[in-house]
């Protein structure tokens, strides 16, 4: 049989709802009227429960305000007052004002409408008239405070603690001298409150076991995008990004806040480009403008590097060199004293200055990229802690500069740079290759041998590329061929066949037959 969560407003969504509130910059008096709405609480039953007092507290505190060790008030006493009129005993005005200094508030704020109607017209012009809490230091046990006259027109009317700005001014000196008990009662509630806060603040619904898993799926899904199907892997992508967003919607420590947002800035990151590997170039900028956002909540300058770089790449691919050129060197602030960042920005910056036709400038931001990563000395918790495909590792460098030389014209120093890459990624175990890097490297090298007119030799490169696995092909192969086929059209006159072979093998590529003979 389920188990009974208990009635409506029970301690546990008392505390929880207090805790909301404080956390938002509520006053208790806000908290006390949201508890009366929601549950039905009677105002002096509200009241107590918006400090998160217990009976025997209030109990406590007003027999401390009473100043008389003979004079007392017991818990089941403050049972009967909030009961009344539904049971219970009527509390008098003075047991009012008692509360009211407790609370903070005036004695009129303790009855309601059922109250009013179980109490005479004296008793309630008393309660009304008294607009302050009463000063109870000059009343002997006893005193029948019925009799007291209503307090000047003059004296403070505080309806909550704080007092208005107008009411502040003064010394310390002169606002104990004016209303002591009150003012006491007053600072206490306002102790009260930063304690419950406090406690608040101290709690966290998530703990370093989750943090680390977390950080481990982020690592894990970074080093399975560098050769794996994205198409597989964006599914988990996604629960893991709706996870922390689940947990940020909950309370944590800054600190562990600030973590979460790092995560949900990587895993967006992941999100762009397993989106832009499979050919969504708007989805994938959406991804790393969302990364962005979160990379600024958590203050964290390499994953804002890499963004910019992202970007600096998309306004290349659509053709606008100056905004490209502009994204990389904005990046640069960011980059600071970290070389990786500085190298993948400066890669950047001059494969947009090669489409630019800046030779000069190309080639000095490529010097810059080389030596950025001769500066690279300790790890990076974007770059290197997850890892994957955010390495910025040298092939990755070799392959860009290669992209500028062809785009320049230089097509020795293309192919150098890109057998350089190709060479590094053979290095790596087959089955850890990146499945768009290398490819794409290797279709770079195939258009510098095209730059020489060699198509024989360009066809030869070409080959481990064709012959990929269909699932495997990426949108960034599919475009670096498209890049190919341009290049290869002028050499159709000289070598007809030859073109027309490769031309119809690359179109396969891009379009793969249907399993099981479906049409």
């Amino acid at each position: 049989m389920r188990a009974l969560s208990g009635k409506p407003g029970n301690k546990a969504e008392r505390d929880r709802l207090r805790g909301q509130m404080l956390r938002i910059g509520c006053t208790t008096r806000q908290i006390t009227d949201e508890m009366m709405r929601r549950w039905q609480f009677r105002p002096r039953q509200a009241w107590r429960f918006a400090f998160g007092l217990t009976q025997d507290e209030v109990a406590a505190r007003c027999t401390a305000l009473l100043g008389d060790d003979r004079t007392q008030v017991g818990s089941k006493r403050i049972s009967e007052y909030e009961r009344w009129p539904l049971g219970g005993v009527r509390p008098s005005v003075r047991i009012l004002s008692l509360l009211g200094q407790i609370y903070g508030v005036r004695p009129d704020d303790l009855v309601d409408g059922l109250d009013r109607q179980h109490l005479p017209a004296d008793y309630l012009r008393e309660v009304r008239d008294r607009g302050d809490v009463v000063e109870l230091r000059r009343l002997g046990p006893g005193t029948d405070t019925a009799r007291l006259a209503p307090e000047p027109a003059s004296a403070p009317r505080w309806r909550s603690y704080p007092p208005p700005p107008e009411q502040r001014r003064g010394s310390p000196a002169s606002l104990v001298s004016r209303t002591p008990r009150a003012e006491e009662a007053a600072i206490m509630a306002a102790a009260y409150e930063s304690s419950e806060h406090a406690s608040q603040a101290e709690t966290s619904n998530v703990g370093p076991a989750t943090l680390e898993g977390l950080h481990e799926h982020a690592r894990r899904l970074a080093r399975e995008l560098v050769h794996g199907d994205a198409l597989v892997l964006f599914p988990e992508m996604v629960r893991t990004r709706d996870r922390v967003y689940r947990i940020l919607e909950g309370h944590q420590h800054p600190r562990q806040t600030r973590e979460l947002y790092f995560l949900a800035a990587a895993v967006c990151c992941l999100l762009a480009e397993a989106s832009q590997g499979l050919g969504l170039q708007a989805a994938a900028l959406e991804q790393t403008r969302a990364a962005w956002a979160y990379a600024e909540l958590a203050g964290h300058d390499s994953i804002r590097a890499w963004c910019r770089s992202a970007q600096s790449w998309h306004a290349f691919r659509d053709g606008r060199a100056h905004d490209a050129v502009a994204l990389a060197r904005s990046g640069q602030q960011y980059a600071r004293s970290n070389p990786a960042s500085q190298q993948r920005l400066h890669s950047m910056e001059g494969t947009a200055l090669a489409l630019m036709g800046d030779d000069a400038g190309a080639t000095r931001a490529f010097r810059a990229a080389t030596d950025d990563r001769g500066r690279i000395r300790s790890r990076d918790d974007f770059f290197d802690e997850i890892g994957g495909v955010f390495v910025a590792d040298e092939p990755k460098q070799h392959h860009n500069e290669a992209n500028g030389m062809i785009i320049l014209g230089r097509a020795e120093d293309a192919a150098r740079c890109a057998r350089t890459a190709v060479s590094l990624y053979a290095r790596v175990p087959l089955h850890q290759r990146d499945s768009s890097l290398e490819p794409s490297a290797r279709v770079t090298l195939a258009t510098a041998a095209l730059l020489t007119g060699d198509i024989e030799a360009a066809a030869e490169e070409l080959r481990p590329v064709l012959g990929m696995d269909p699932q495997m092909r990426s949108a960034n192969v599919v475009w670096k061929l498209q890049e190919f086929s341009a290049q290869l059209r002028p050499h159709a006159r000289r070598a007809g066949a030859h073109v027309a072979e490769l031309e119809a093998e690359i179109e396969a590529f891009r379009m793969p037959a249907l399993p099981g003979g479906m049409t």
